[in-house]
């Protein structure tokens, strides 16, 4: 075992079942090649297990955290039950992003005919110095351009751009927030109503959308390529809305979601 990379204890992990015993299953770990863990029956599942076959299935991809490494009988424990929906769909998301990158430098490497090592060294590690994972390194390059690709020599920056063009999307960021309008004039329904409107269908950088609470409060959601852009659009809008509430003796508070 200390031959090869193995995980740390409490570390997620993604894993396959390979195979399924009365007392517990095997698993192999997908981020690590050639190591196994075993899940015992009691972490299989947070309730009583009749037939264990009910909840795993052989070849099944599970997001697990290990809880104990006995490196003397080089055996790692895990547990299905520590991780909770949401974390198995992060992670499951960020091991599929990263196999997806891994891809995509492989196709690079064919198009320059050079050994893929040559390419992990020459574009993986400069850009993971940077960005937490290749799968962000690359969205940023669609937003930036090839700008965005710190470290990389220039020669390989066309195989590169053209790679991640095809086959990365342009993420889109969206920030949020709560608008409570009010208005004590018997014309005042119709003023919030236009100014929310006005608000919204001004000319913007990046898309506005607003859904009625209740209450007198409305969520405001604006999206971007451009993380900053969001943000701004979305105290312009926030703002607008108030000025043109103080306009018609009415008033209205902003509050953004985190």
């Amino acid at each position: 075992m200390p031959d090869i990379q193995i995980p740390e204890p409490t570390e997620i992990v993604v894993c396959k079942v390979v195979k399924i015993l009365d007392y517990g299953v095997f698993v192999e770990l997908l981020e690590y090649p050639g190591v196994q863990g075993f899940v015992h029956i009691s972490q299989v599942a947070s309730s009583w297990i009749k037939n264990i076959r009910n909840f795993v299935k052989e070849n099944q991809v599970r997001v697990a955290q290990v809880v104990n490494i006995d490196y003397k009988k080089e055996q790692i424990d895990l547990s299905f039950n520590k991780v909770n929906p949401t974390t198995q769909r992060l992670k499951i998301e960020e091991y599929k992003q990263t196999k997806r990158s891994q891809k995509l430098l492989e196709l690079v490497a064919r198009e320059k005919k050079v050994p893929l090592e040559e390419v992990l060294a020459a574009i993986e590690k400069p850009l993971l110095e940077k960005y937490d994972s290749l799968y962000e390194a690359f969205q940023a390059m669609l937003v930036e351009g090839d700008a965005a690709a710190t470290g990389v020599d220039k020669k390989w920056l066309p195989a590169l751009m053209e790679v991640v063009e095809k086959n990365i999307e342009t993420p889109i960021r969206t920030v949020k927030g709560v608008l409570t309008v009010s208005s004590p004039r018997p014309e005042g329904a119709l003023e919030i109503k236009n100014a929310l409107v006005q608000a919204k269908n001004a000319k913007r950088e990046a898309g506005v959308g607003m859904l009625y609470l209740g209450s007198g409060k409305w969520m405001v959601k604006v999206s971007s390529t451009d993380y900053k852009q969001a943000e701004r659009v979305l105290r312009e809008v926030a703002g607008d809305v108030s000025t043109l509430m103080a306009k018609a003796k009415g008033e209205a508070a902003f509050e953004k979601m985190e």
